[in-house]
Order: C-alpha cells, then structure tokens, then sequence
C-alpha cells in the first residue's frame, strides 16, 4: 500500500510541476499577442521550453520588449532548435544560408534545414530540394532533389510545383 501512495504522490507531484510550465508559456504567448512584452519574456524565461526558447529569440532579433541583440537572439534560436523546436531549426538554417548574423556555411544550412524538413517544415523541404537541384551545401543530386521538392508540393508549396514541372516531374519520374 505504500508503494502504491508513493506511486500517487510521485505522478501527481510531476504533473502538478508540468502544469506552471504550460501556463507560463500559456500566459507568455498572450501577453506577447497584448504586445506586454516584459510580462511575455519572464512567462517564457520561466517555462524554459523549446517554444518558449524560440520566442525568446523573436524577441531579441526583433527588439520587443528589450533591446535589439541578434547575438543573443541566434543564441536562444539555437537553443530551441537543440530542443527540436521546428521554427528554430528553420530558422538557424536560415541564417546560415543567408549569411546573416552567422557567417555563411551551406553546410550548416543544409544540416539545420534537414532537422526542419524531417519535421515537416514545407519551406525547408523546398530549400533542401533547392540545395540538391543546385549542389550548394551538398552534392548536386537531381532524385534527391525530386524527393523533398516533391514532399514541399505536397504541402502546396508552389515554387516547388513549378520547378518539378520543368523537370518534367509530374508522374514520378524524370
């Protein structure tokens, strides 16, 4: 019996701290959409998660609420995206791709675009098609390429359409 109450107890200690954690990120994302943004930053500085990591680099990048740090905002960016947050992963290839606040690596590129596009990620799809068509970050390789701009099309990615279309991509050969 006592085991079982220790059982009790130890689930409803760890959903009982799980529960601040949604509400701080809760309560963050509604005090941004409000534009209370020092409210919004401490709500997700508390929950810590990787959507609450992601914002925290919004807000940096963009300025809202403290004072514009790209520095830190790749730092928090990077912080999700280590999280698995598919944003942040997107975004870190982003970055690497353009040069911008990173210095330019198609390598690091593909690899944080490879994480999103895993995920989903309809853009990244494109841009790892887009990568594989062009042999920018890895080896130009036209049926991989035809491989993840076919899963952006699926999503309706329309730049991926088209481009299938010019390679004569429609029946699932080239």
């Amino acid at each position: 019996m006592k085991c079982t109450n220790r059982t009790i107890i130890v689930i409803l200690s760890l959903l009982l701290a799980a529960t601040p954690c949604l509400a701080s990120f809760d309560s963050g994302l509604k005090a941004y959409k409000k534009k209370d943004f020092s409210r919004a930053m401490k709500d997700f500085k508390a929950d810590g998660g990787k959507n609450s990591c992601y914002n925290i680099g919004i807000m940096y990048y963009k300025g809202e609420g403290v004072k514009q740090d790209r520095r830190e905002a790749v730092q928090w960016f990077r912080k999700a995206a280590d999280l698995g947050d598919v944003n942040a992963q997107f975004t870190m290839g982003m970055l690497y791709d353009k040069g911008e606040d990173l210095a330019l690596d198609q390598g690091e590129a593909y690899r944080w675009y490879r994480k999103a596009a895993e995920q989903g990620h309809r853009q990244a799809q494109f841009n790892i098609g887009y990568m594989y068509t062009m042999g920018e970050g890895v080896k130009k390789d036209p049926k991989e390429a035809v491989i993840w701009l076919k899963k952006a099309a699926k999503q309706g990615h329309p730049e991926a359409k088209k481009i299938l279309g010019v390679m004569g991509e429609k029946d699932g050969s080239i």
